[in-house]
């Protein structure tokens, strides 16, 4: 792996083959962007209108937020997803939902672009593959203790 100093001290990881392009996304193949690094930014909790559901008896008000996370590298990546909290798991389980949001566009060795789909599907997977649920844990406990 090879790190960047800039002038402020922080080390940015060098990954290979990644372009920016004149889109604004960054184009790599999937090989690549299971190299990077990334690291939480932050997370949140939706926020919803207050209204109680309308029930005759009693039920749980779903939970639910965002994080967002950032690569090392430079260009930066950007990582964002839905998550809701399941409170009927015994621990509370935080699971993703829908598609990822980023500025990446997979592509193949001939660096055609792969599509959204594709390149959503990998990035599911890598978030699949992480221990995201712990940070965002963390994250929300502190930020609205």
């Amino acid at each position: 792996m090879m790190y960047l100093t800039t002038n402020d001290g922080l080390a940015f990881f060098q990954a290979p083959m990644m372009t920016l392009s004149d889109d604004g996304l960054i184009r790599l193949t999937v090989e690549t962007l299971r190299t990077i690094p990334f690291t939480h930014l932050l997370s949140g909790l939706d926020e919803h209108d207050g209204s109680p559901p309308i029930c005759e008896a009693a039920s749980l008000d779903s939970i639910s937020g965002y994080t967002e996370w950032l690569s090392t590298t430079s260009p930066v990546i950007t990582l964002g997803w839905d998550w809701w909290l399941d409170v009927c798991a015994t621990p509370f389980v935080y699971t993703r939902l829908g598609s990822p949001r980023s500025n990446v566009m997979l592509v193949d060795a001939q660096h055609h672009d792969l599509g959204m789909r594709k390149t959503d599907a990998e990035l599911e997977r890598l978030i699949a593959s992480w221990p995201w649920q712990g940070a965002v844990a963390q994250f929300i406990s502190s930020r609205y203790a």
